[in-house]
């Protein structure tokens, strides 16, 4: 079981040519093959439909079929609790970065498993063992 966050996901519905959008991809595959499980916090779904739909060129009509598209690939989606945001509200204070961020950082290490990001300065920031850049995954 692997975690991603959004700038993994949107890299498969992505129109542009991003850096590391084949090792995205594989991850999708992976999954959609049954070999890698990706559970990801519901806030995903919030964060990839605004971008979507405000900071893309994407017609209404396209961000319906990836957002279709998402639900159809059987992620395992966990519910944020109030404990939950205790917990990244702590990691961010300490680390000095978004609670948004540190969602994806607190469901990792509470399922004991990696986080894959594409953000570098969320890495660099957080430098925990367990929150691994897209590039780095094998």
């Amino acid at each position: 079981m692997i975690i991603i966050d959004s700038s993994v996901a949107f890299k498969w519905f992505s129109q542009e040519d991003e850096g590391d959008i084949d090792k995205a991809l594989e991850i999708l595959d992976l999954h959609l093959q049954k070999k890698e499980i990706i559970t990801v916090p519901d806030l995903i779904i919030y964060e990839l439909a605004n971008v979507w739909a405000t900071k893309s060129n994407l017609p209404l009509k396209r961000s319906k079929v990836f957002l279709k598209d998402f639900q159809n690939s059987q992620f395992v989606i966990e519910q944020i609790s109030f404990e939950l945001i205790n917990k990244a509200m702590t990691f961010s204070k300490k680390y000095k970065v978004s609670v948004y961020d540190t969602i994806y950082a607190v469901l990792a290490k509470e399922k004991k498993c990696l986080l894959i990001t594409a953000d570098e300065k969320f890495v660099e920031k957080i430098n925990l063992p367990f929150v691994k850049l897209l590039q780095e995954y094998k």
